[in-house]
């Protein structure tokens, strides 16, 4: 075995976890009873995690005050683990964590005991499979009891949309778009954006990440494993400077001052809380940069770009399972874009909607809401085609499902082409070929 392995455990789920206990007794006594130290891998995390049991099972007080003044934890530990806390309501979820590295961990432990028999030359194997099983089996009755009370869900629920901020809902800021979509996209919520070459996912990922800003107080993780950052970072100018990106890259050199300006104003808003991590990124990369800056609104551009894998296919299912596990773990907001397969463009050419994106629909199932985009050819006027203009193209967003919103409206967005930026506008619009009915009554 190599010996730069590390052994598998979850240093902010432990940090998380003690935070938590320390912020609210009711779910300290909960976890206390769930968990026990040995569910903890850092010596540190094992010791505190200890002694909070301990107090709570005699009944002793565990707030900060307390446990300062009697030794027990000083200050600067105190609060490094209650700003570990993203949200009280998904402790459950960290718990599931501090679990499965200890199964993960317990597997370890029994193969090397299994190799170390195997080698020995007095090996008494019927002994050691016996003894591996046992090993095996109570790994294997590690795995947290599911609780099946509704009101413990809602219970959990309610404390989880309690820990939000005044302004929960992340929203475009094209007022039709976000009512069709139920008013926005909620903490831990998924939204889907899937579309061809050029539909515009990303202006569309920069309008919610734009409005996020601007009202909401956590940062803004943008993964960008398609673009460069500095592109990226160039397109968010672009509205500011009210310049297409290859003027304002022009700009750069010609016109110095105008372009830190520029700068300065798209800082000033940020406020030092918009991030960027480019490409190439495996998962465990961006989940390390989750841990590191607990955004409140994760873009992730896109989705089968992730490092890794030998194909789309299995790159969009290991990264779908990754969300399934990080959509309550972080508390964060969601958007996730995909490209489209050359047969799904086809068939959205022949007014087939069913967002299936590059790699098959594993997204679609866990994404709570899912916008297609789609570049609509407009026909030109009578002057215009004197003239010699081209009409710019439509660009129609599909609402392909949404569990609270208007599923299987479409909507023109107002956009200015320039500045890869929208108006705010959008009008409801219709196919131009319904499609056929292919039931009757009787």
């Amino acid at each position: 075995m190599p010996d730069d392995l590390v052994m598998p455990s979850s240093p902010e789920a432990e940090r998380a976890l003690i935070g938590v206990m320390l912020l609210d007794r009711d779910a300290a006594g909960r976890i206390a009873a769930l968990l026990s130290p040995k569910d903890f891998y850092d010596g540190k995390n094992i010791d505190v995690f200890g002694k909070l049991q301990a107090r709570l099972a005699a009944g002793e007080p565990i707030d900060g005050v307390v446990l300062s003044a009697q030794g027990v934890l000083d200050q600067a530990d105190f609060a490094g683990y209650v700003d570990s806390v993203t949200s009280t309501g998904v402790w459950e979820s960290q718990a599931e964590v501090l679990r499965e590295q200890r199964q993960r961990r317990g597997l370890i432990y029994a193969g090397r005991r299994l190799c170390s028999a195997g080698y020995r030359p007095d090996c008494d194997v019927p002994a050691a499979l016996r003894d591996g099983w046992s090993d095996l089996d109570r790994t294997a009755r590690l795995s947290l009891g599911t609780e099946t009370s509704p009101a413990r869900a809602l219970n959990d629920y309610a404390a989880q949309v309690r820990s939000w901020d005044s302004k929960p809902y992340t929203r475009s800021g094209i007022r039709e778009l976000d009512e069709a979509i139920g008013g926005g996209i909620l903490p831990c919520q998924i939204l889907a954006v899937v579309g061809g070459d050029g539909s515009m996912k990303t202006s569309l990922a920069l309008a919610f990440s734009e409005n996020y800003i601007q009202t909401a107080e956590r940062p803004v993780l943008y993964l960008s494993l398609d673009m460069r950052p500095e592109r990226v970072a160039l397109r968010r100018l672009l509205p500011l400077a009210d310049m297409s990106e290859k003027r304002l890259t022009e700009a750069i050199r010609a016109e110095p001052d105008l372009f830190a300006a520029t700068l300065a104003q798209r800082e000033k808003i940020d406020g030092g809380r918009y991030h960027i991590l480019d490409g190439p990124m495996e998962l465990k990369d961006i989940e390390q940069g989750i841990a590191q800056l607990s955004p409140g609104l994760i873009i992730w551009d896109y989705i089968t770009a992730t490092a890794g894998f030998k194909s789309e296919m299995e790159c969009q299912r290991a990264c779908v399972e990754a969300l399934r596990r990080w959509q309550h773990k972080y508390g964060a907001s969601w958007i996730v874009l995909s490209q489209m397969s050359e047969l799904a463009k086809a068939g959205q050419r022949q007014g087939d909607y069913a967002g299936r994106a590059s790699g098959g629909n594993n997204l679609s199932r866990i994404a709570d809401t899912q916008l297609e985009l789609y570049m609509d050819d407009v026909e030109p006027q009578p002057y215009q085609m004197a003239q010699g203009i081209v009409p710019k193209p439509q660009l129609v967003a599909i609402v392909t499902k949404c569990r609270s919103g208007v599923r299987g409206s479409m909507w023109s967005l107002e956009y200015i082409g320039p500045t890869m930026s929208f108006t705010g506008r959008a009008e409801r619009v219709r196919r131009e070929k319904k499609r056929r009915q292919i039931f009757t009554r009787n």
